[in-house]
């Protein structure tokens, strides 16, 4: 992982996450780069037959350069000594689509940015989140981080299991391998959460962990087992009992009526837990 992206709105929870991106950073040894995106300022122009908008060049120009001043301040409120930083102004582009400006940032290979959670049924659960967005469109991996999590060495990170999506799964415990390559240390506990609309009986559950165990060569590698109302209050129980650093989990994009209809779990945990949480996306099926 050569580089990180930080997204930030310059908020204290953005703030939060970028004082944890350059702890992940300095661990790593990566490049870290740090964005802004903003509305380019445009006037509308009323011509015969309806209206226009152009660019406000002049206003453009001064918008940047307070921009630029206050991405200047932002990145000197942490130490960073040793990191290469990079600044970037985004202007006319989507935050949750990250292939709109990736390509502006050679090797990076993780998104780190900040969420608040979802504030009401019409923010967080019809629309959603920036965060939770750009969890389910991006194509590389997100770590989603609320206001009060610090970076420490992983040392248990916690992986919930889908045991009837066994290739998707598999891929995921191999992908939480790689990335933990850094950590040789950490714990990587395999979750399977029981509730009363899923239930994994013990043989599949048996059977599943000892395909992962076949190949996927991880020592300090275990599996738990809770039962609870929710995926999502099972996590919570998980992550609480185990003392967890990392919760991972993958995402499968759901877009449109389907997100509207079913969801995401991991969209969800982005949002109403308060762990810090890595979302892969997961690649899709026959892949």
């Amino acid at each position: 992982m050569k580089a990180l992206l930080h997204l930030t709105d310059f908020s204290e929870t953005a703030k939060a996450a970028y004082a944890y991106a350059v702890e992940l950073a300095r661990h790593l040894g990566s490049a870290l780069h740090i964005a802004h995106v903003y509305d380019r300022p445009y006037a509308s122009i009323a011509y015969q037959g309806g209206l226009s908008a152009i660019l406000d060049s002049e206003l453009d120009r001064k918008l940047r350069e307070e921009l630029r001043a206050y991405l200047r301040e932002y990145a000197a409120s942490v130490p960073h000594e040793g990191l290469h930083l990079f600044l970037h102004l985004l202007g006319d582009k989507t935050v949750w689509r990250p292939d709109e400006y990736l390509e502006a940032m050679p090797d990076v290979g993780l998104i780190v940015m900040g969420t608040r959670g979802a504030t009401s049924l019409w923010h967080g659960g019809l629309f959603g989140t920036n965060t939770a967005r750009l969890i389910r469109h991006s194509p590389i991996p997100v770590l989603a981080l609320h206001r009060q999590n610090t970076y420490k060495p992983y040392q248990k990170v916690l992986l919930p299991l889908d045991i009837f999506e066994e290739e998707a799964m598999l891929w995921m415990v191999k992908q939480a391998v790689e990335f933990l390559r850094p950590w040789p240390n950490a714990q990587l506990i395999l979750l399977v959460i029981n509730t009363p609309y899923v239930f994994y009986d013990t043989p599949s559950i048996d059977r599943f962990v000892g395909q992962i165990k076949a190949e996927v060569t991880y020592p300090a590698l275990e599996l738990r087992i809770y039962n609870d109302i929710s995926v999502e209050e099972g996590l919570n129980q998980a992550m609480q009992r185990e003392q967890g650093d990392l919760l991972v989990m993958g995402t499968h994009a759901r877009k449109g009526l389907a997100q509207l209809l079913f969801g995401s779990i991991t969209e969800n945990v982005a949002q109403h837990l308060t762990y810090p949480l890595l979302a892969f996306p997961l690649p899709k099926s026959g892949k």
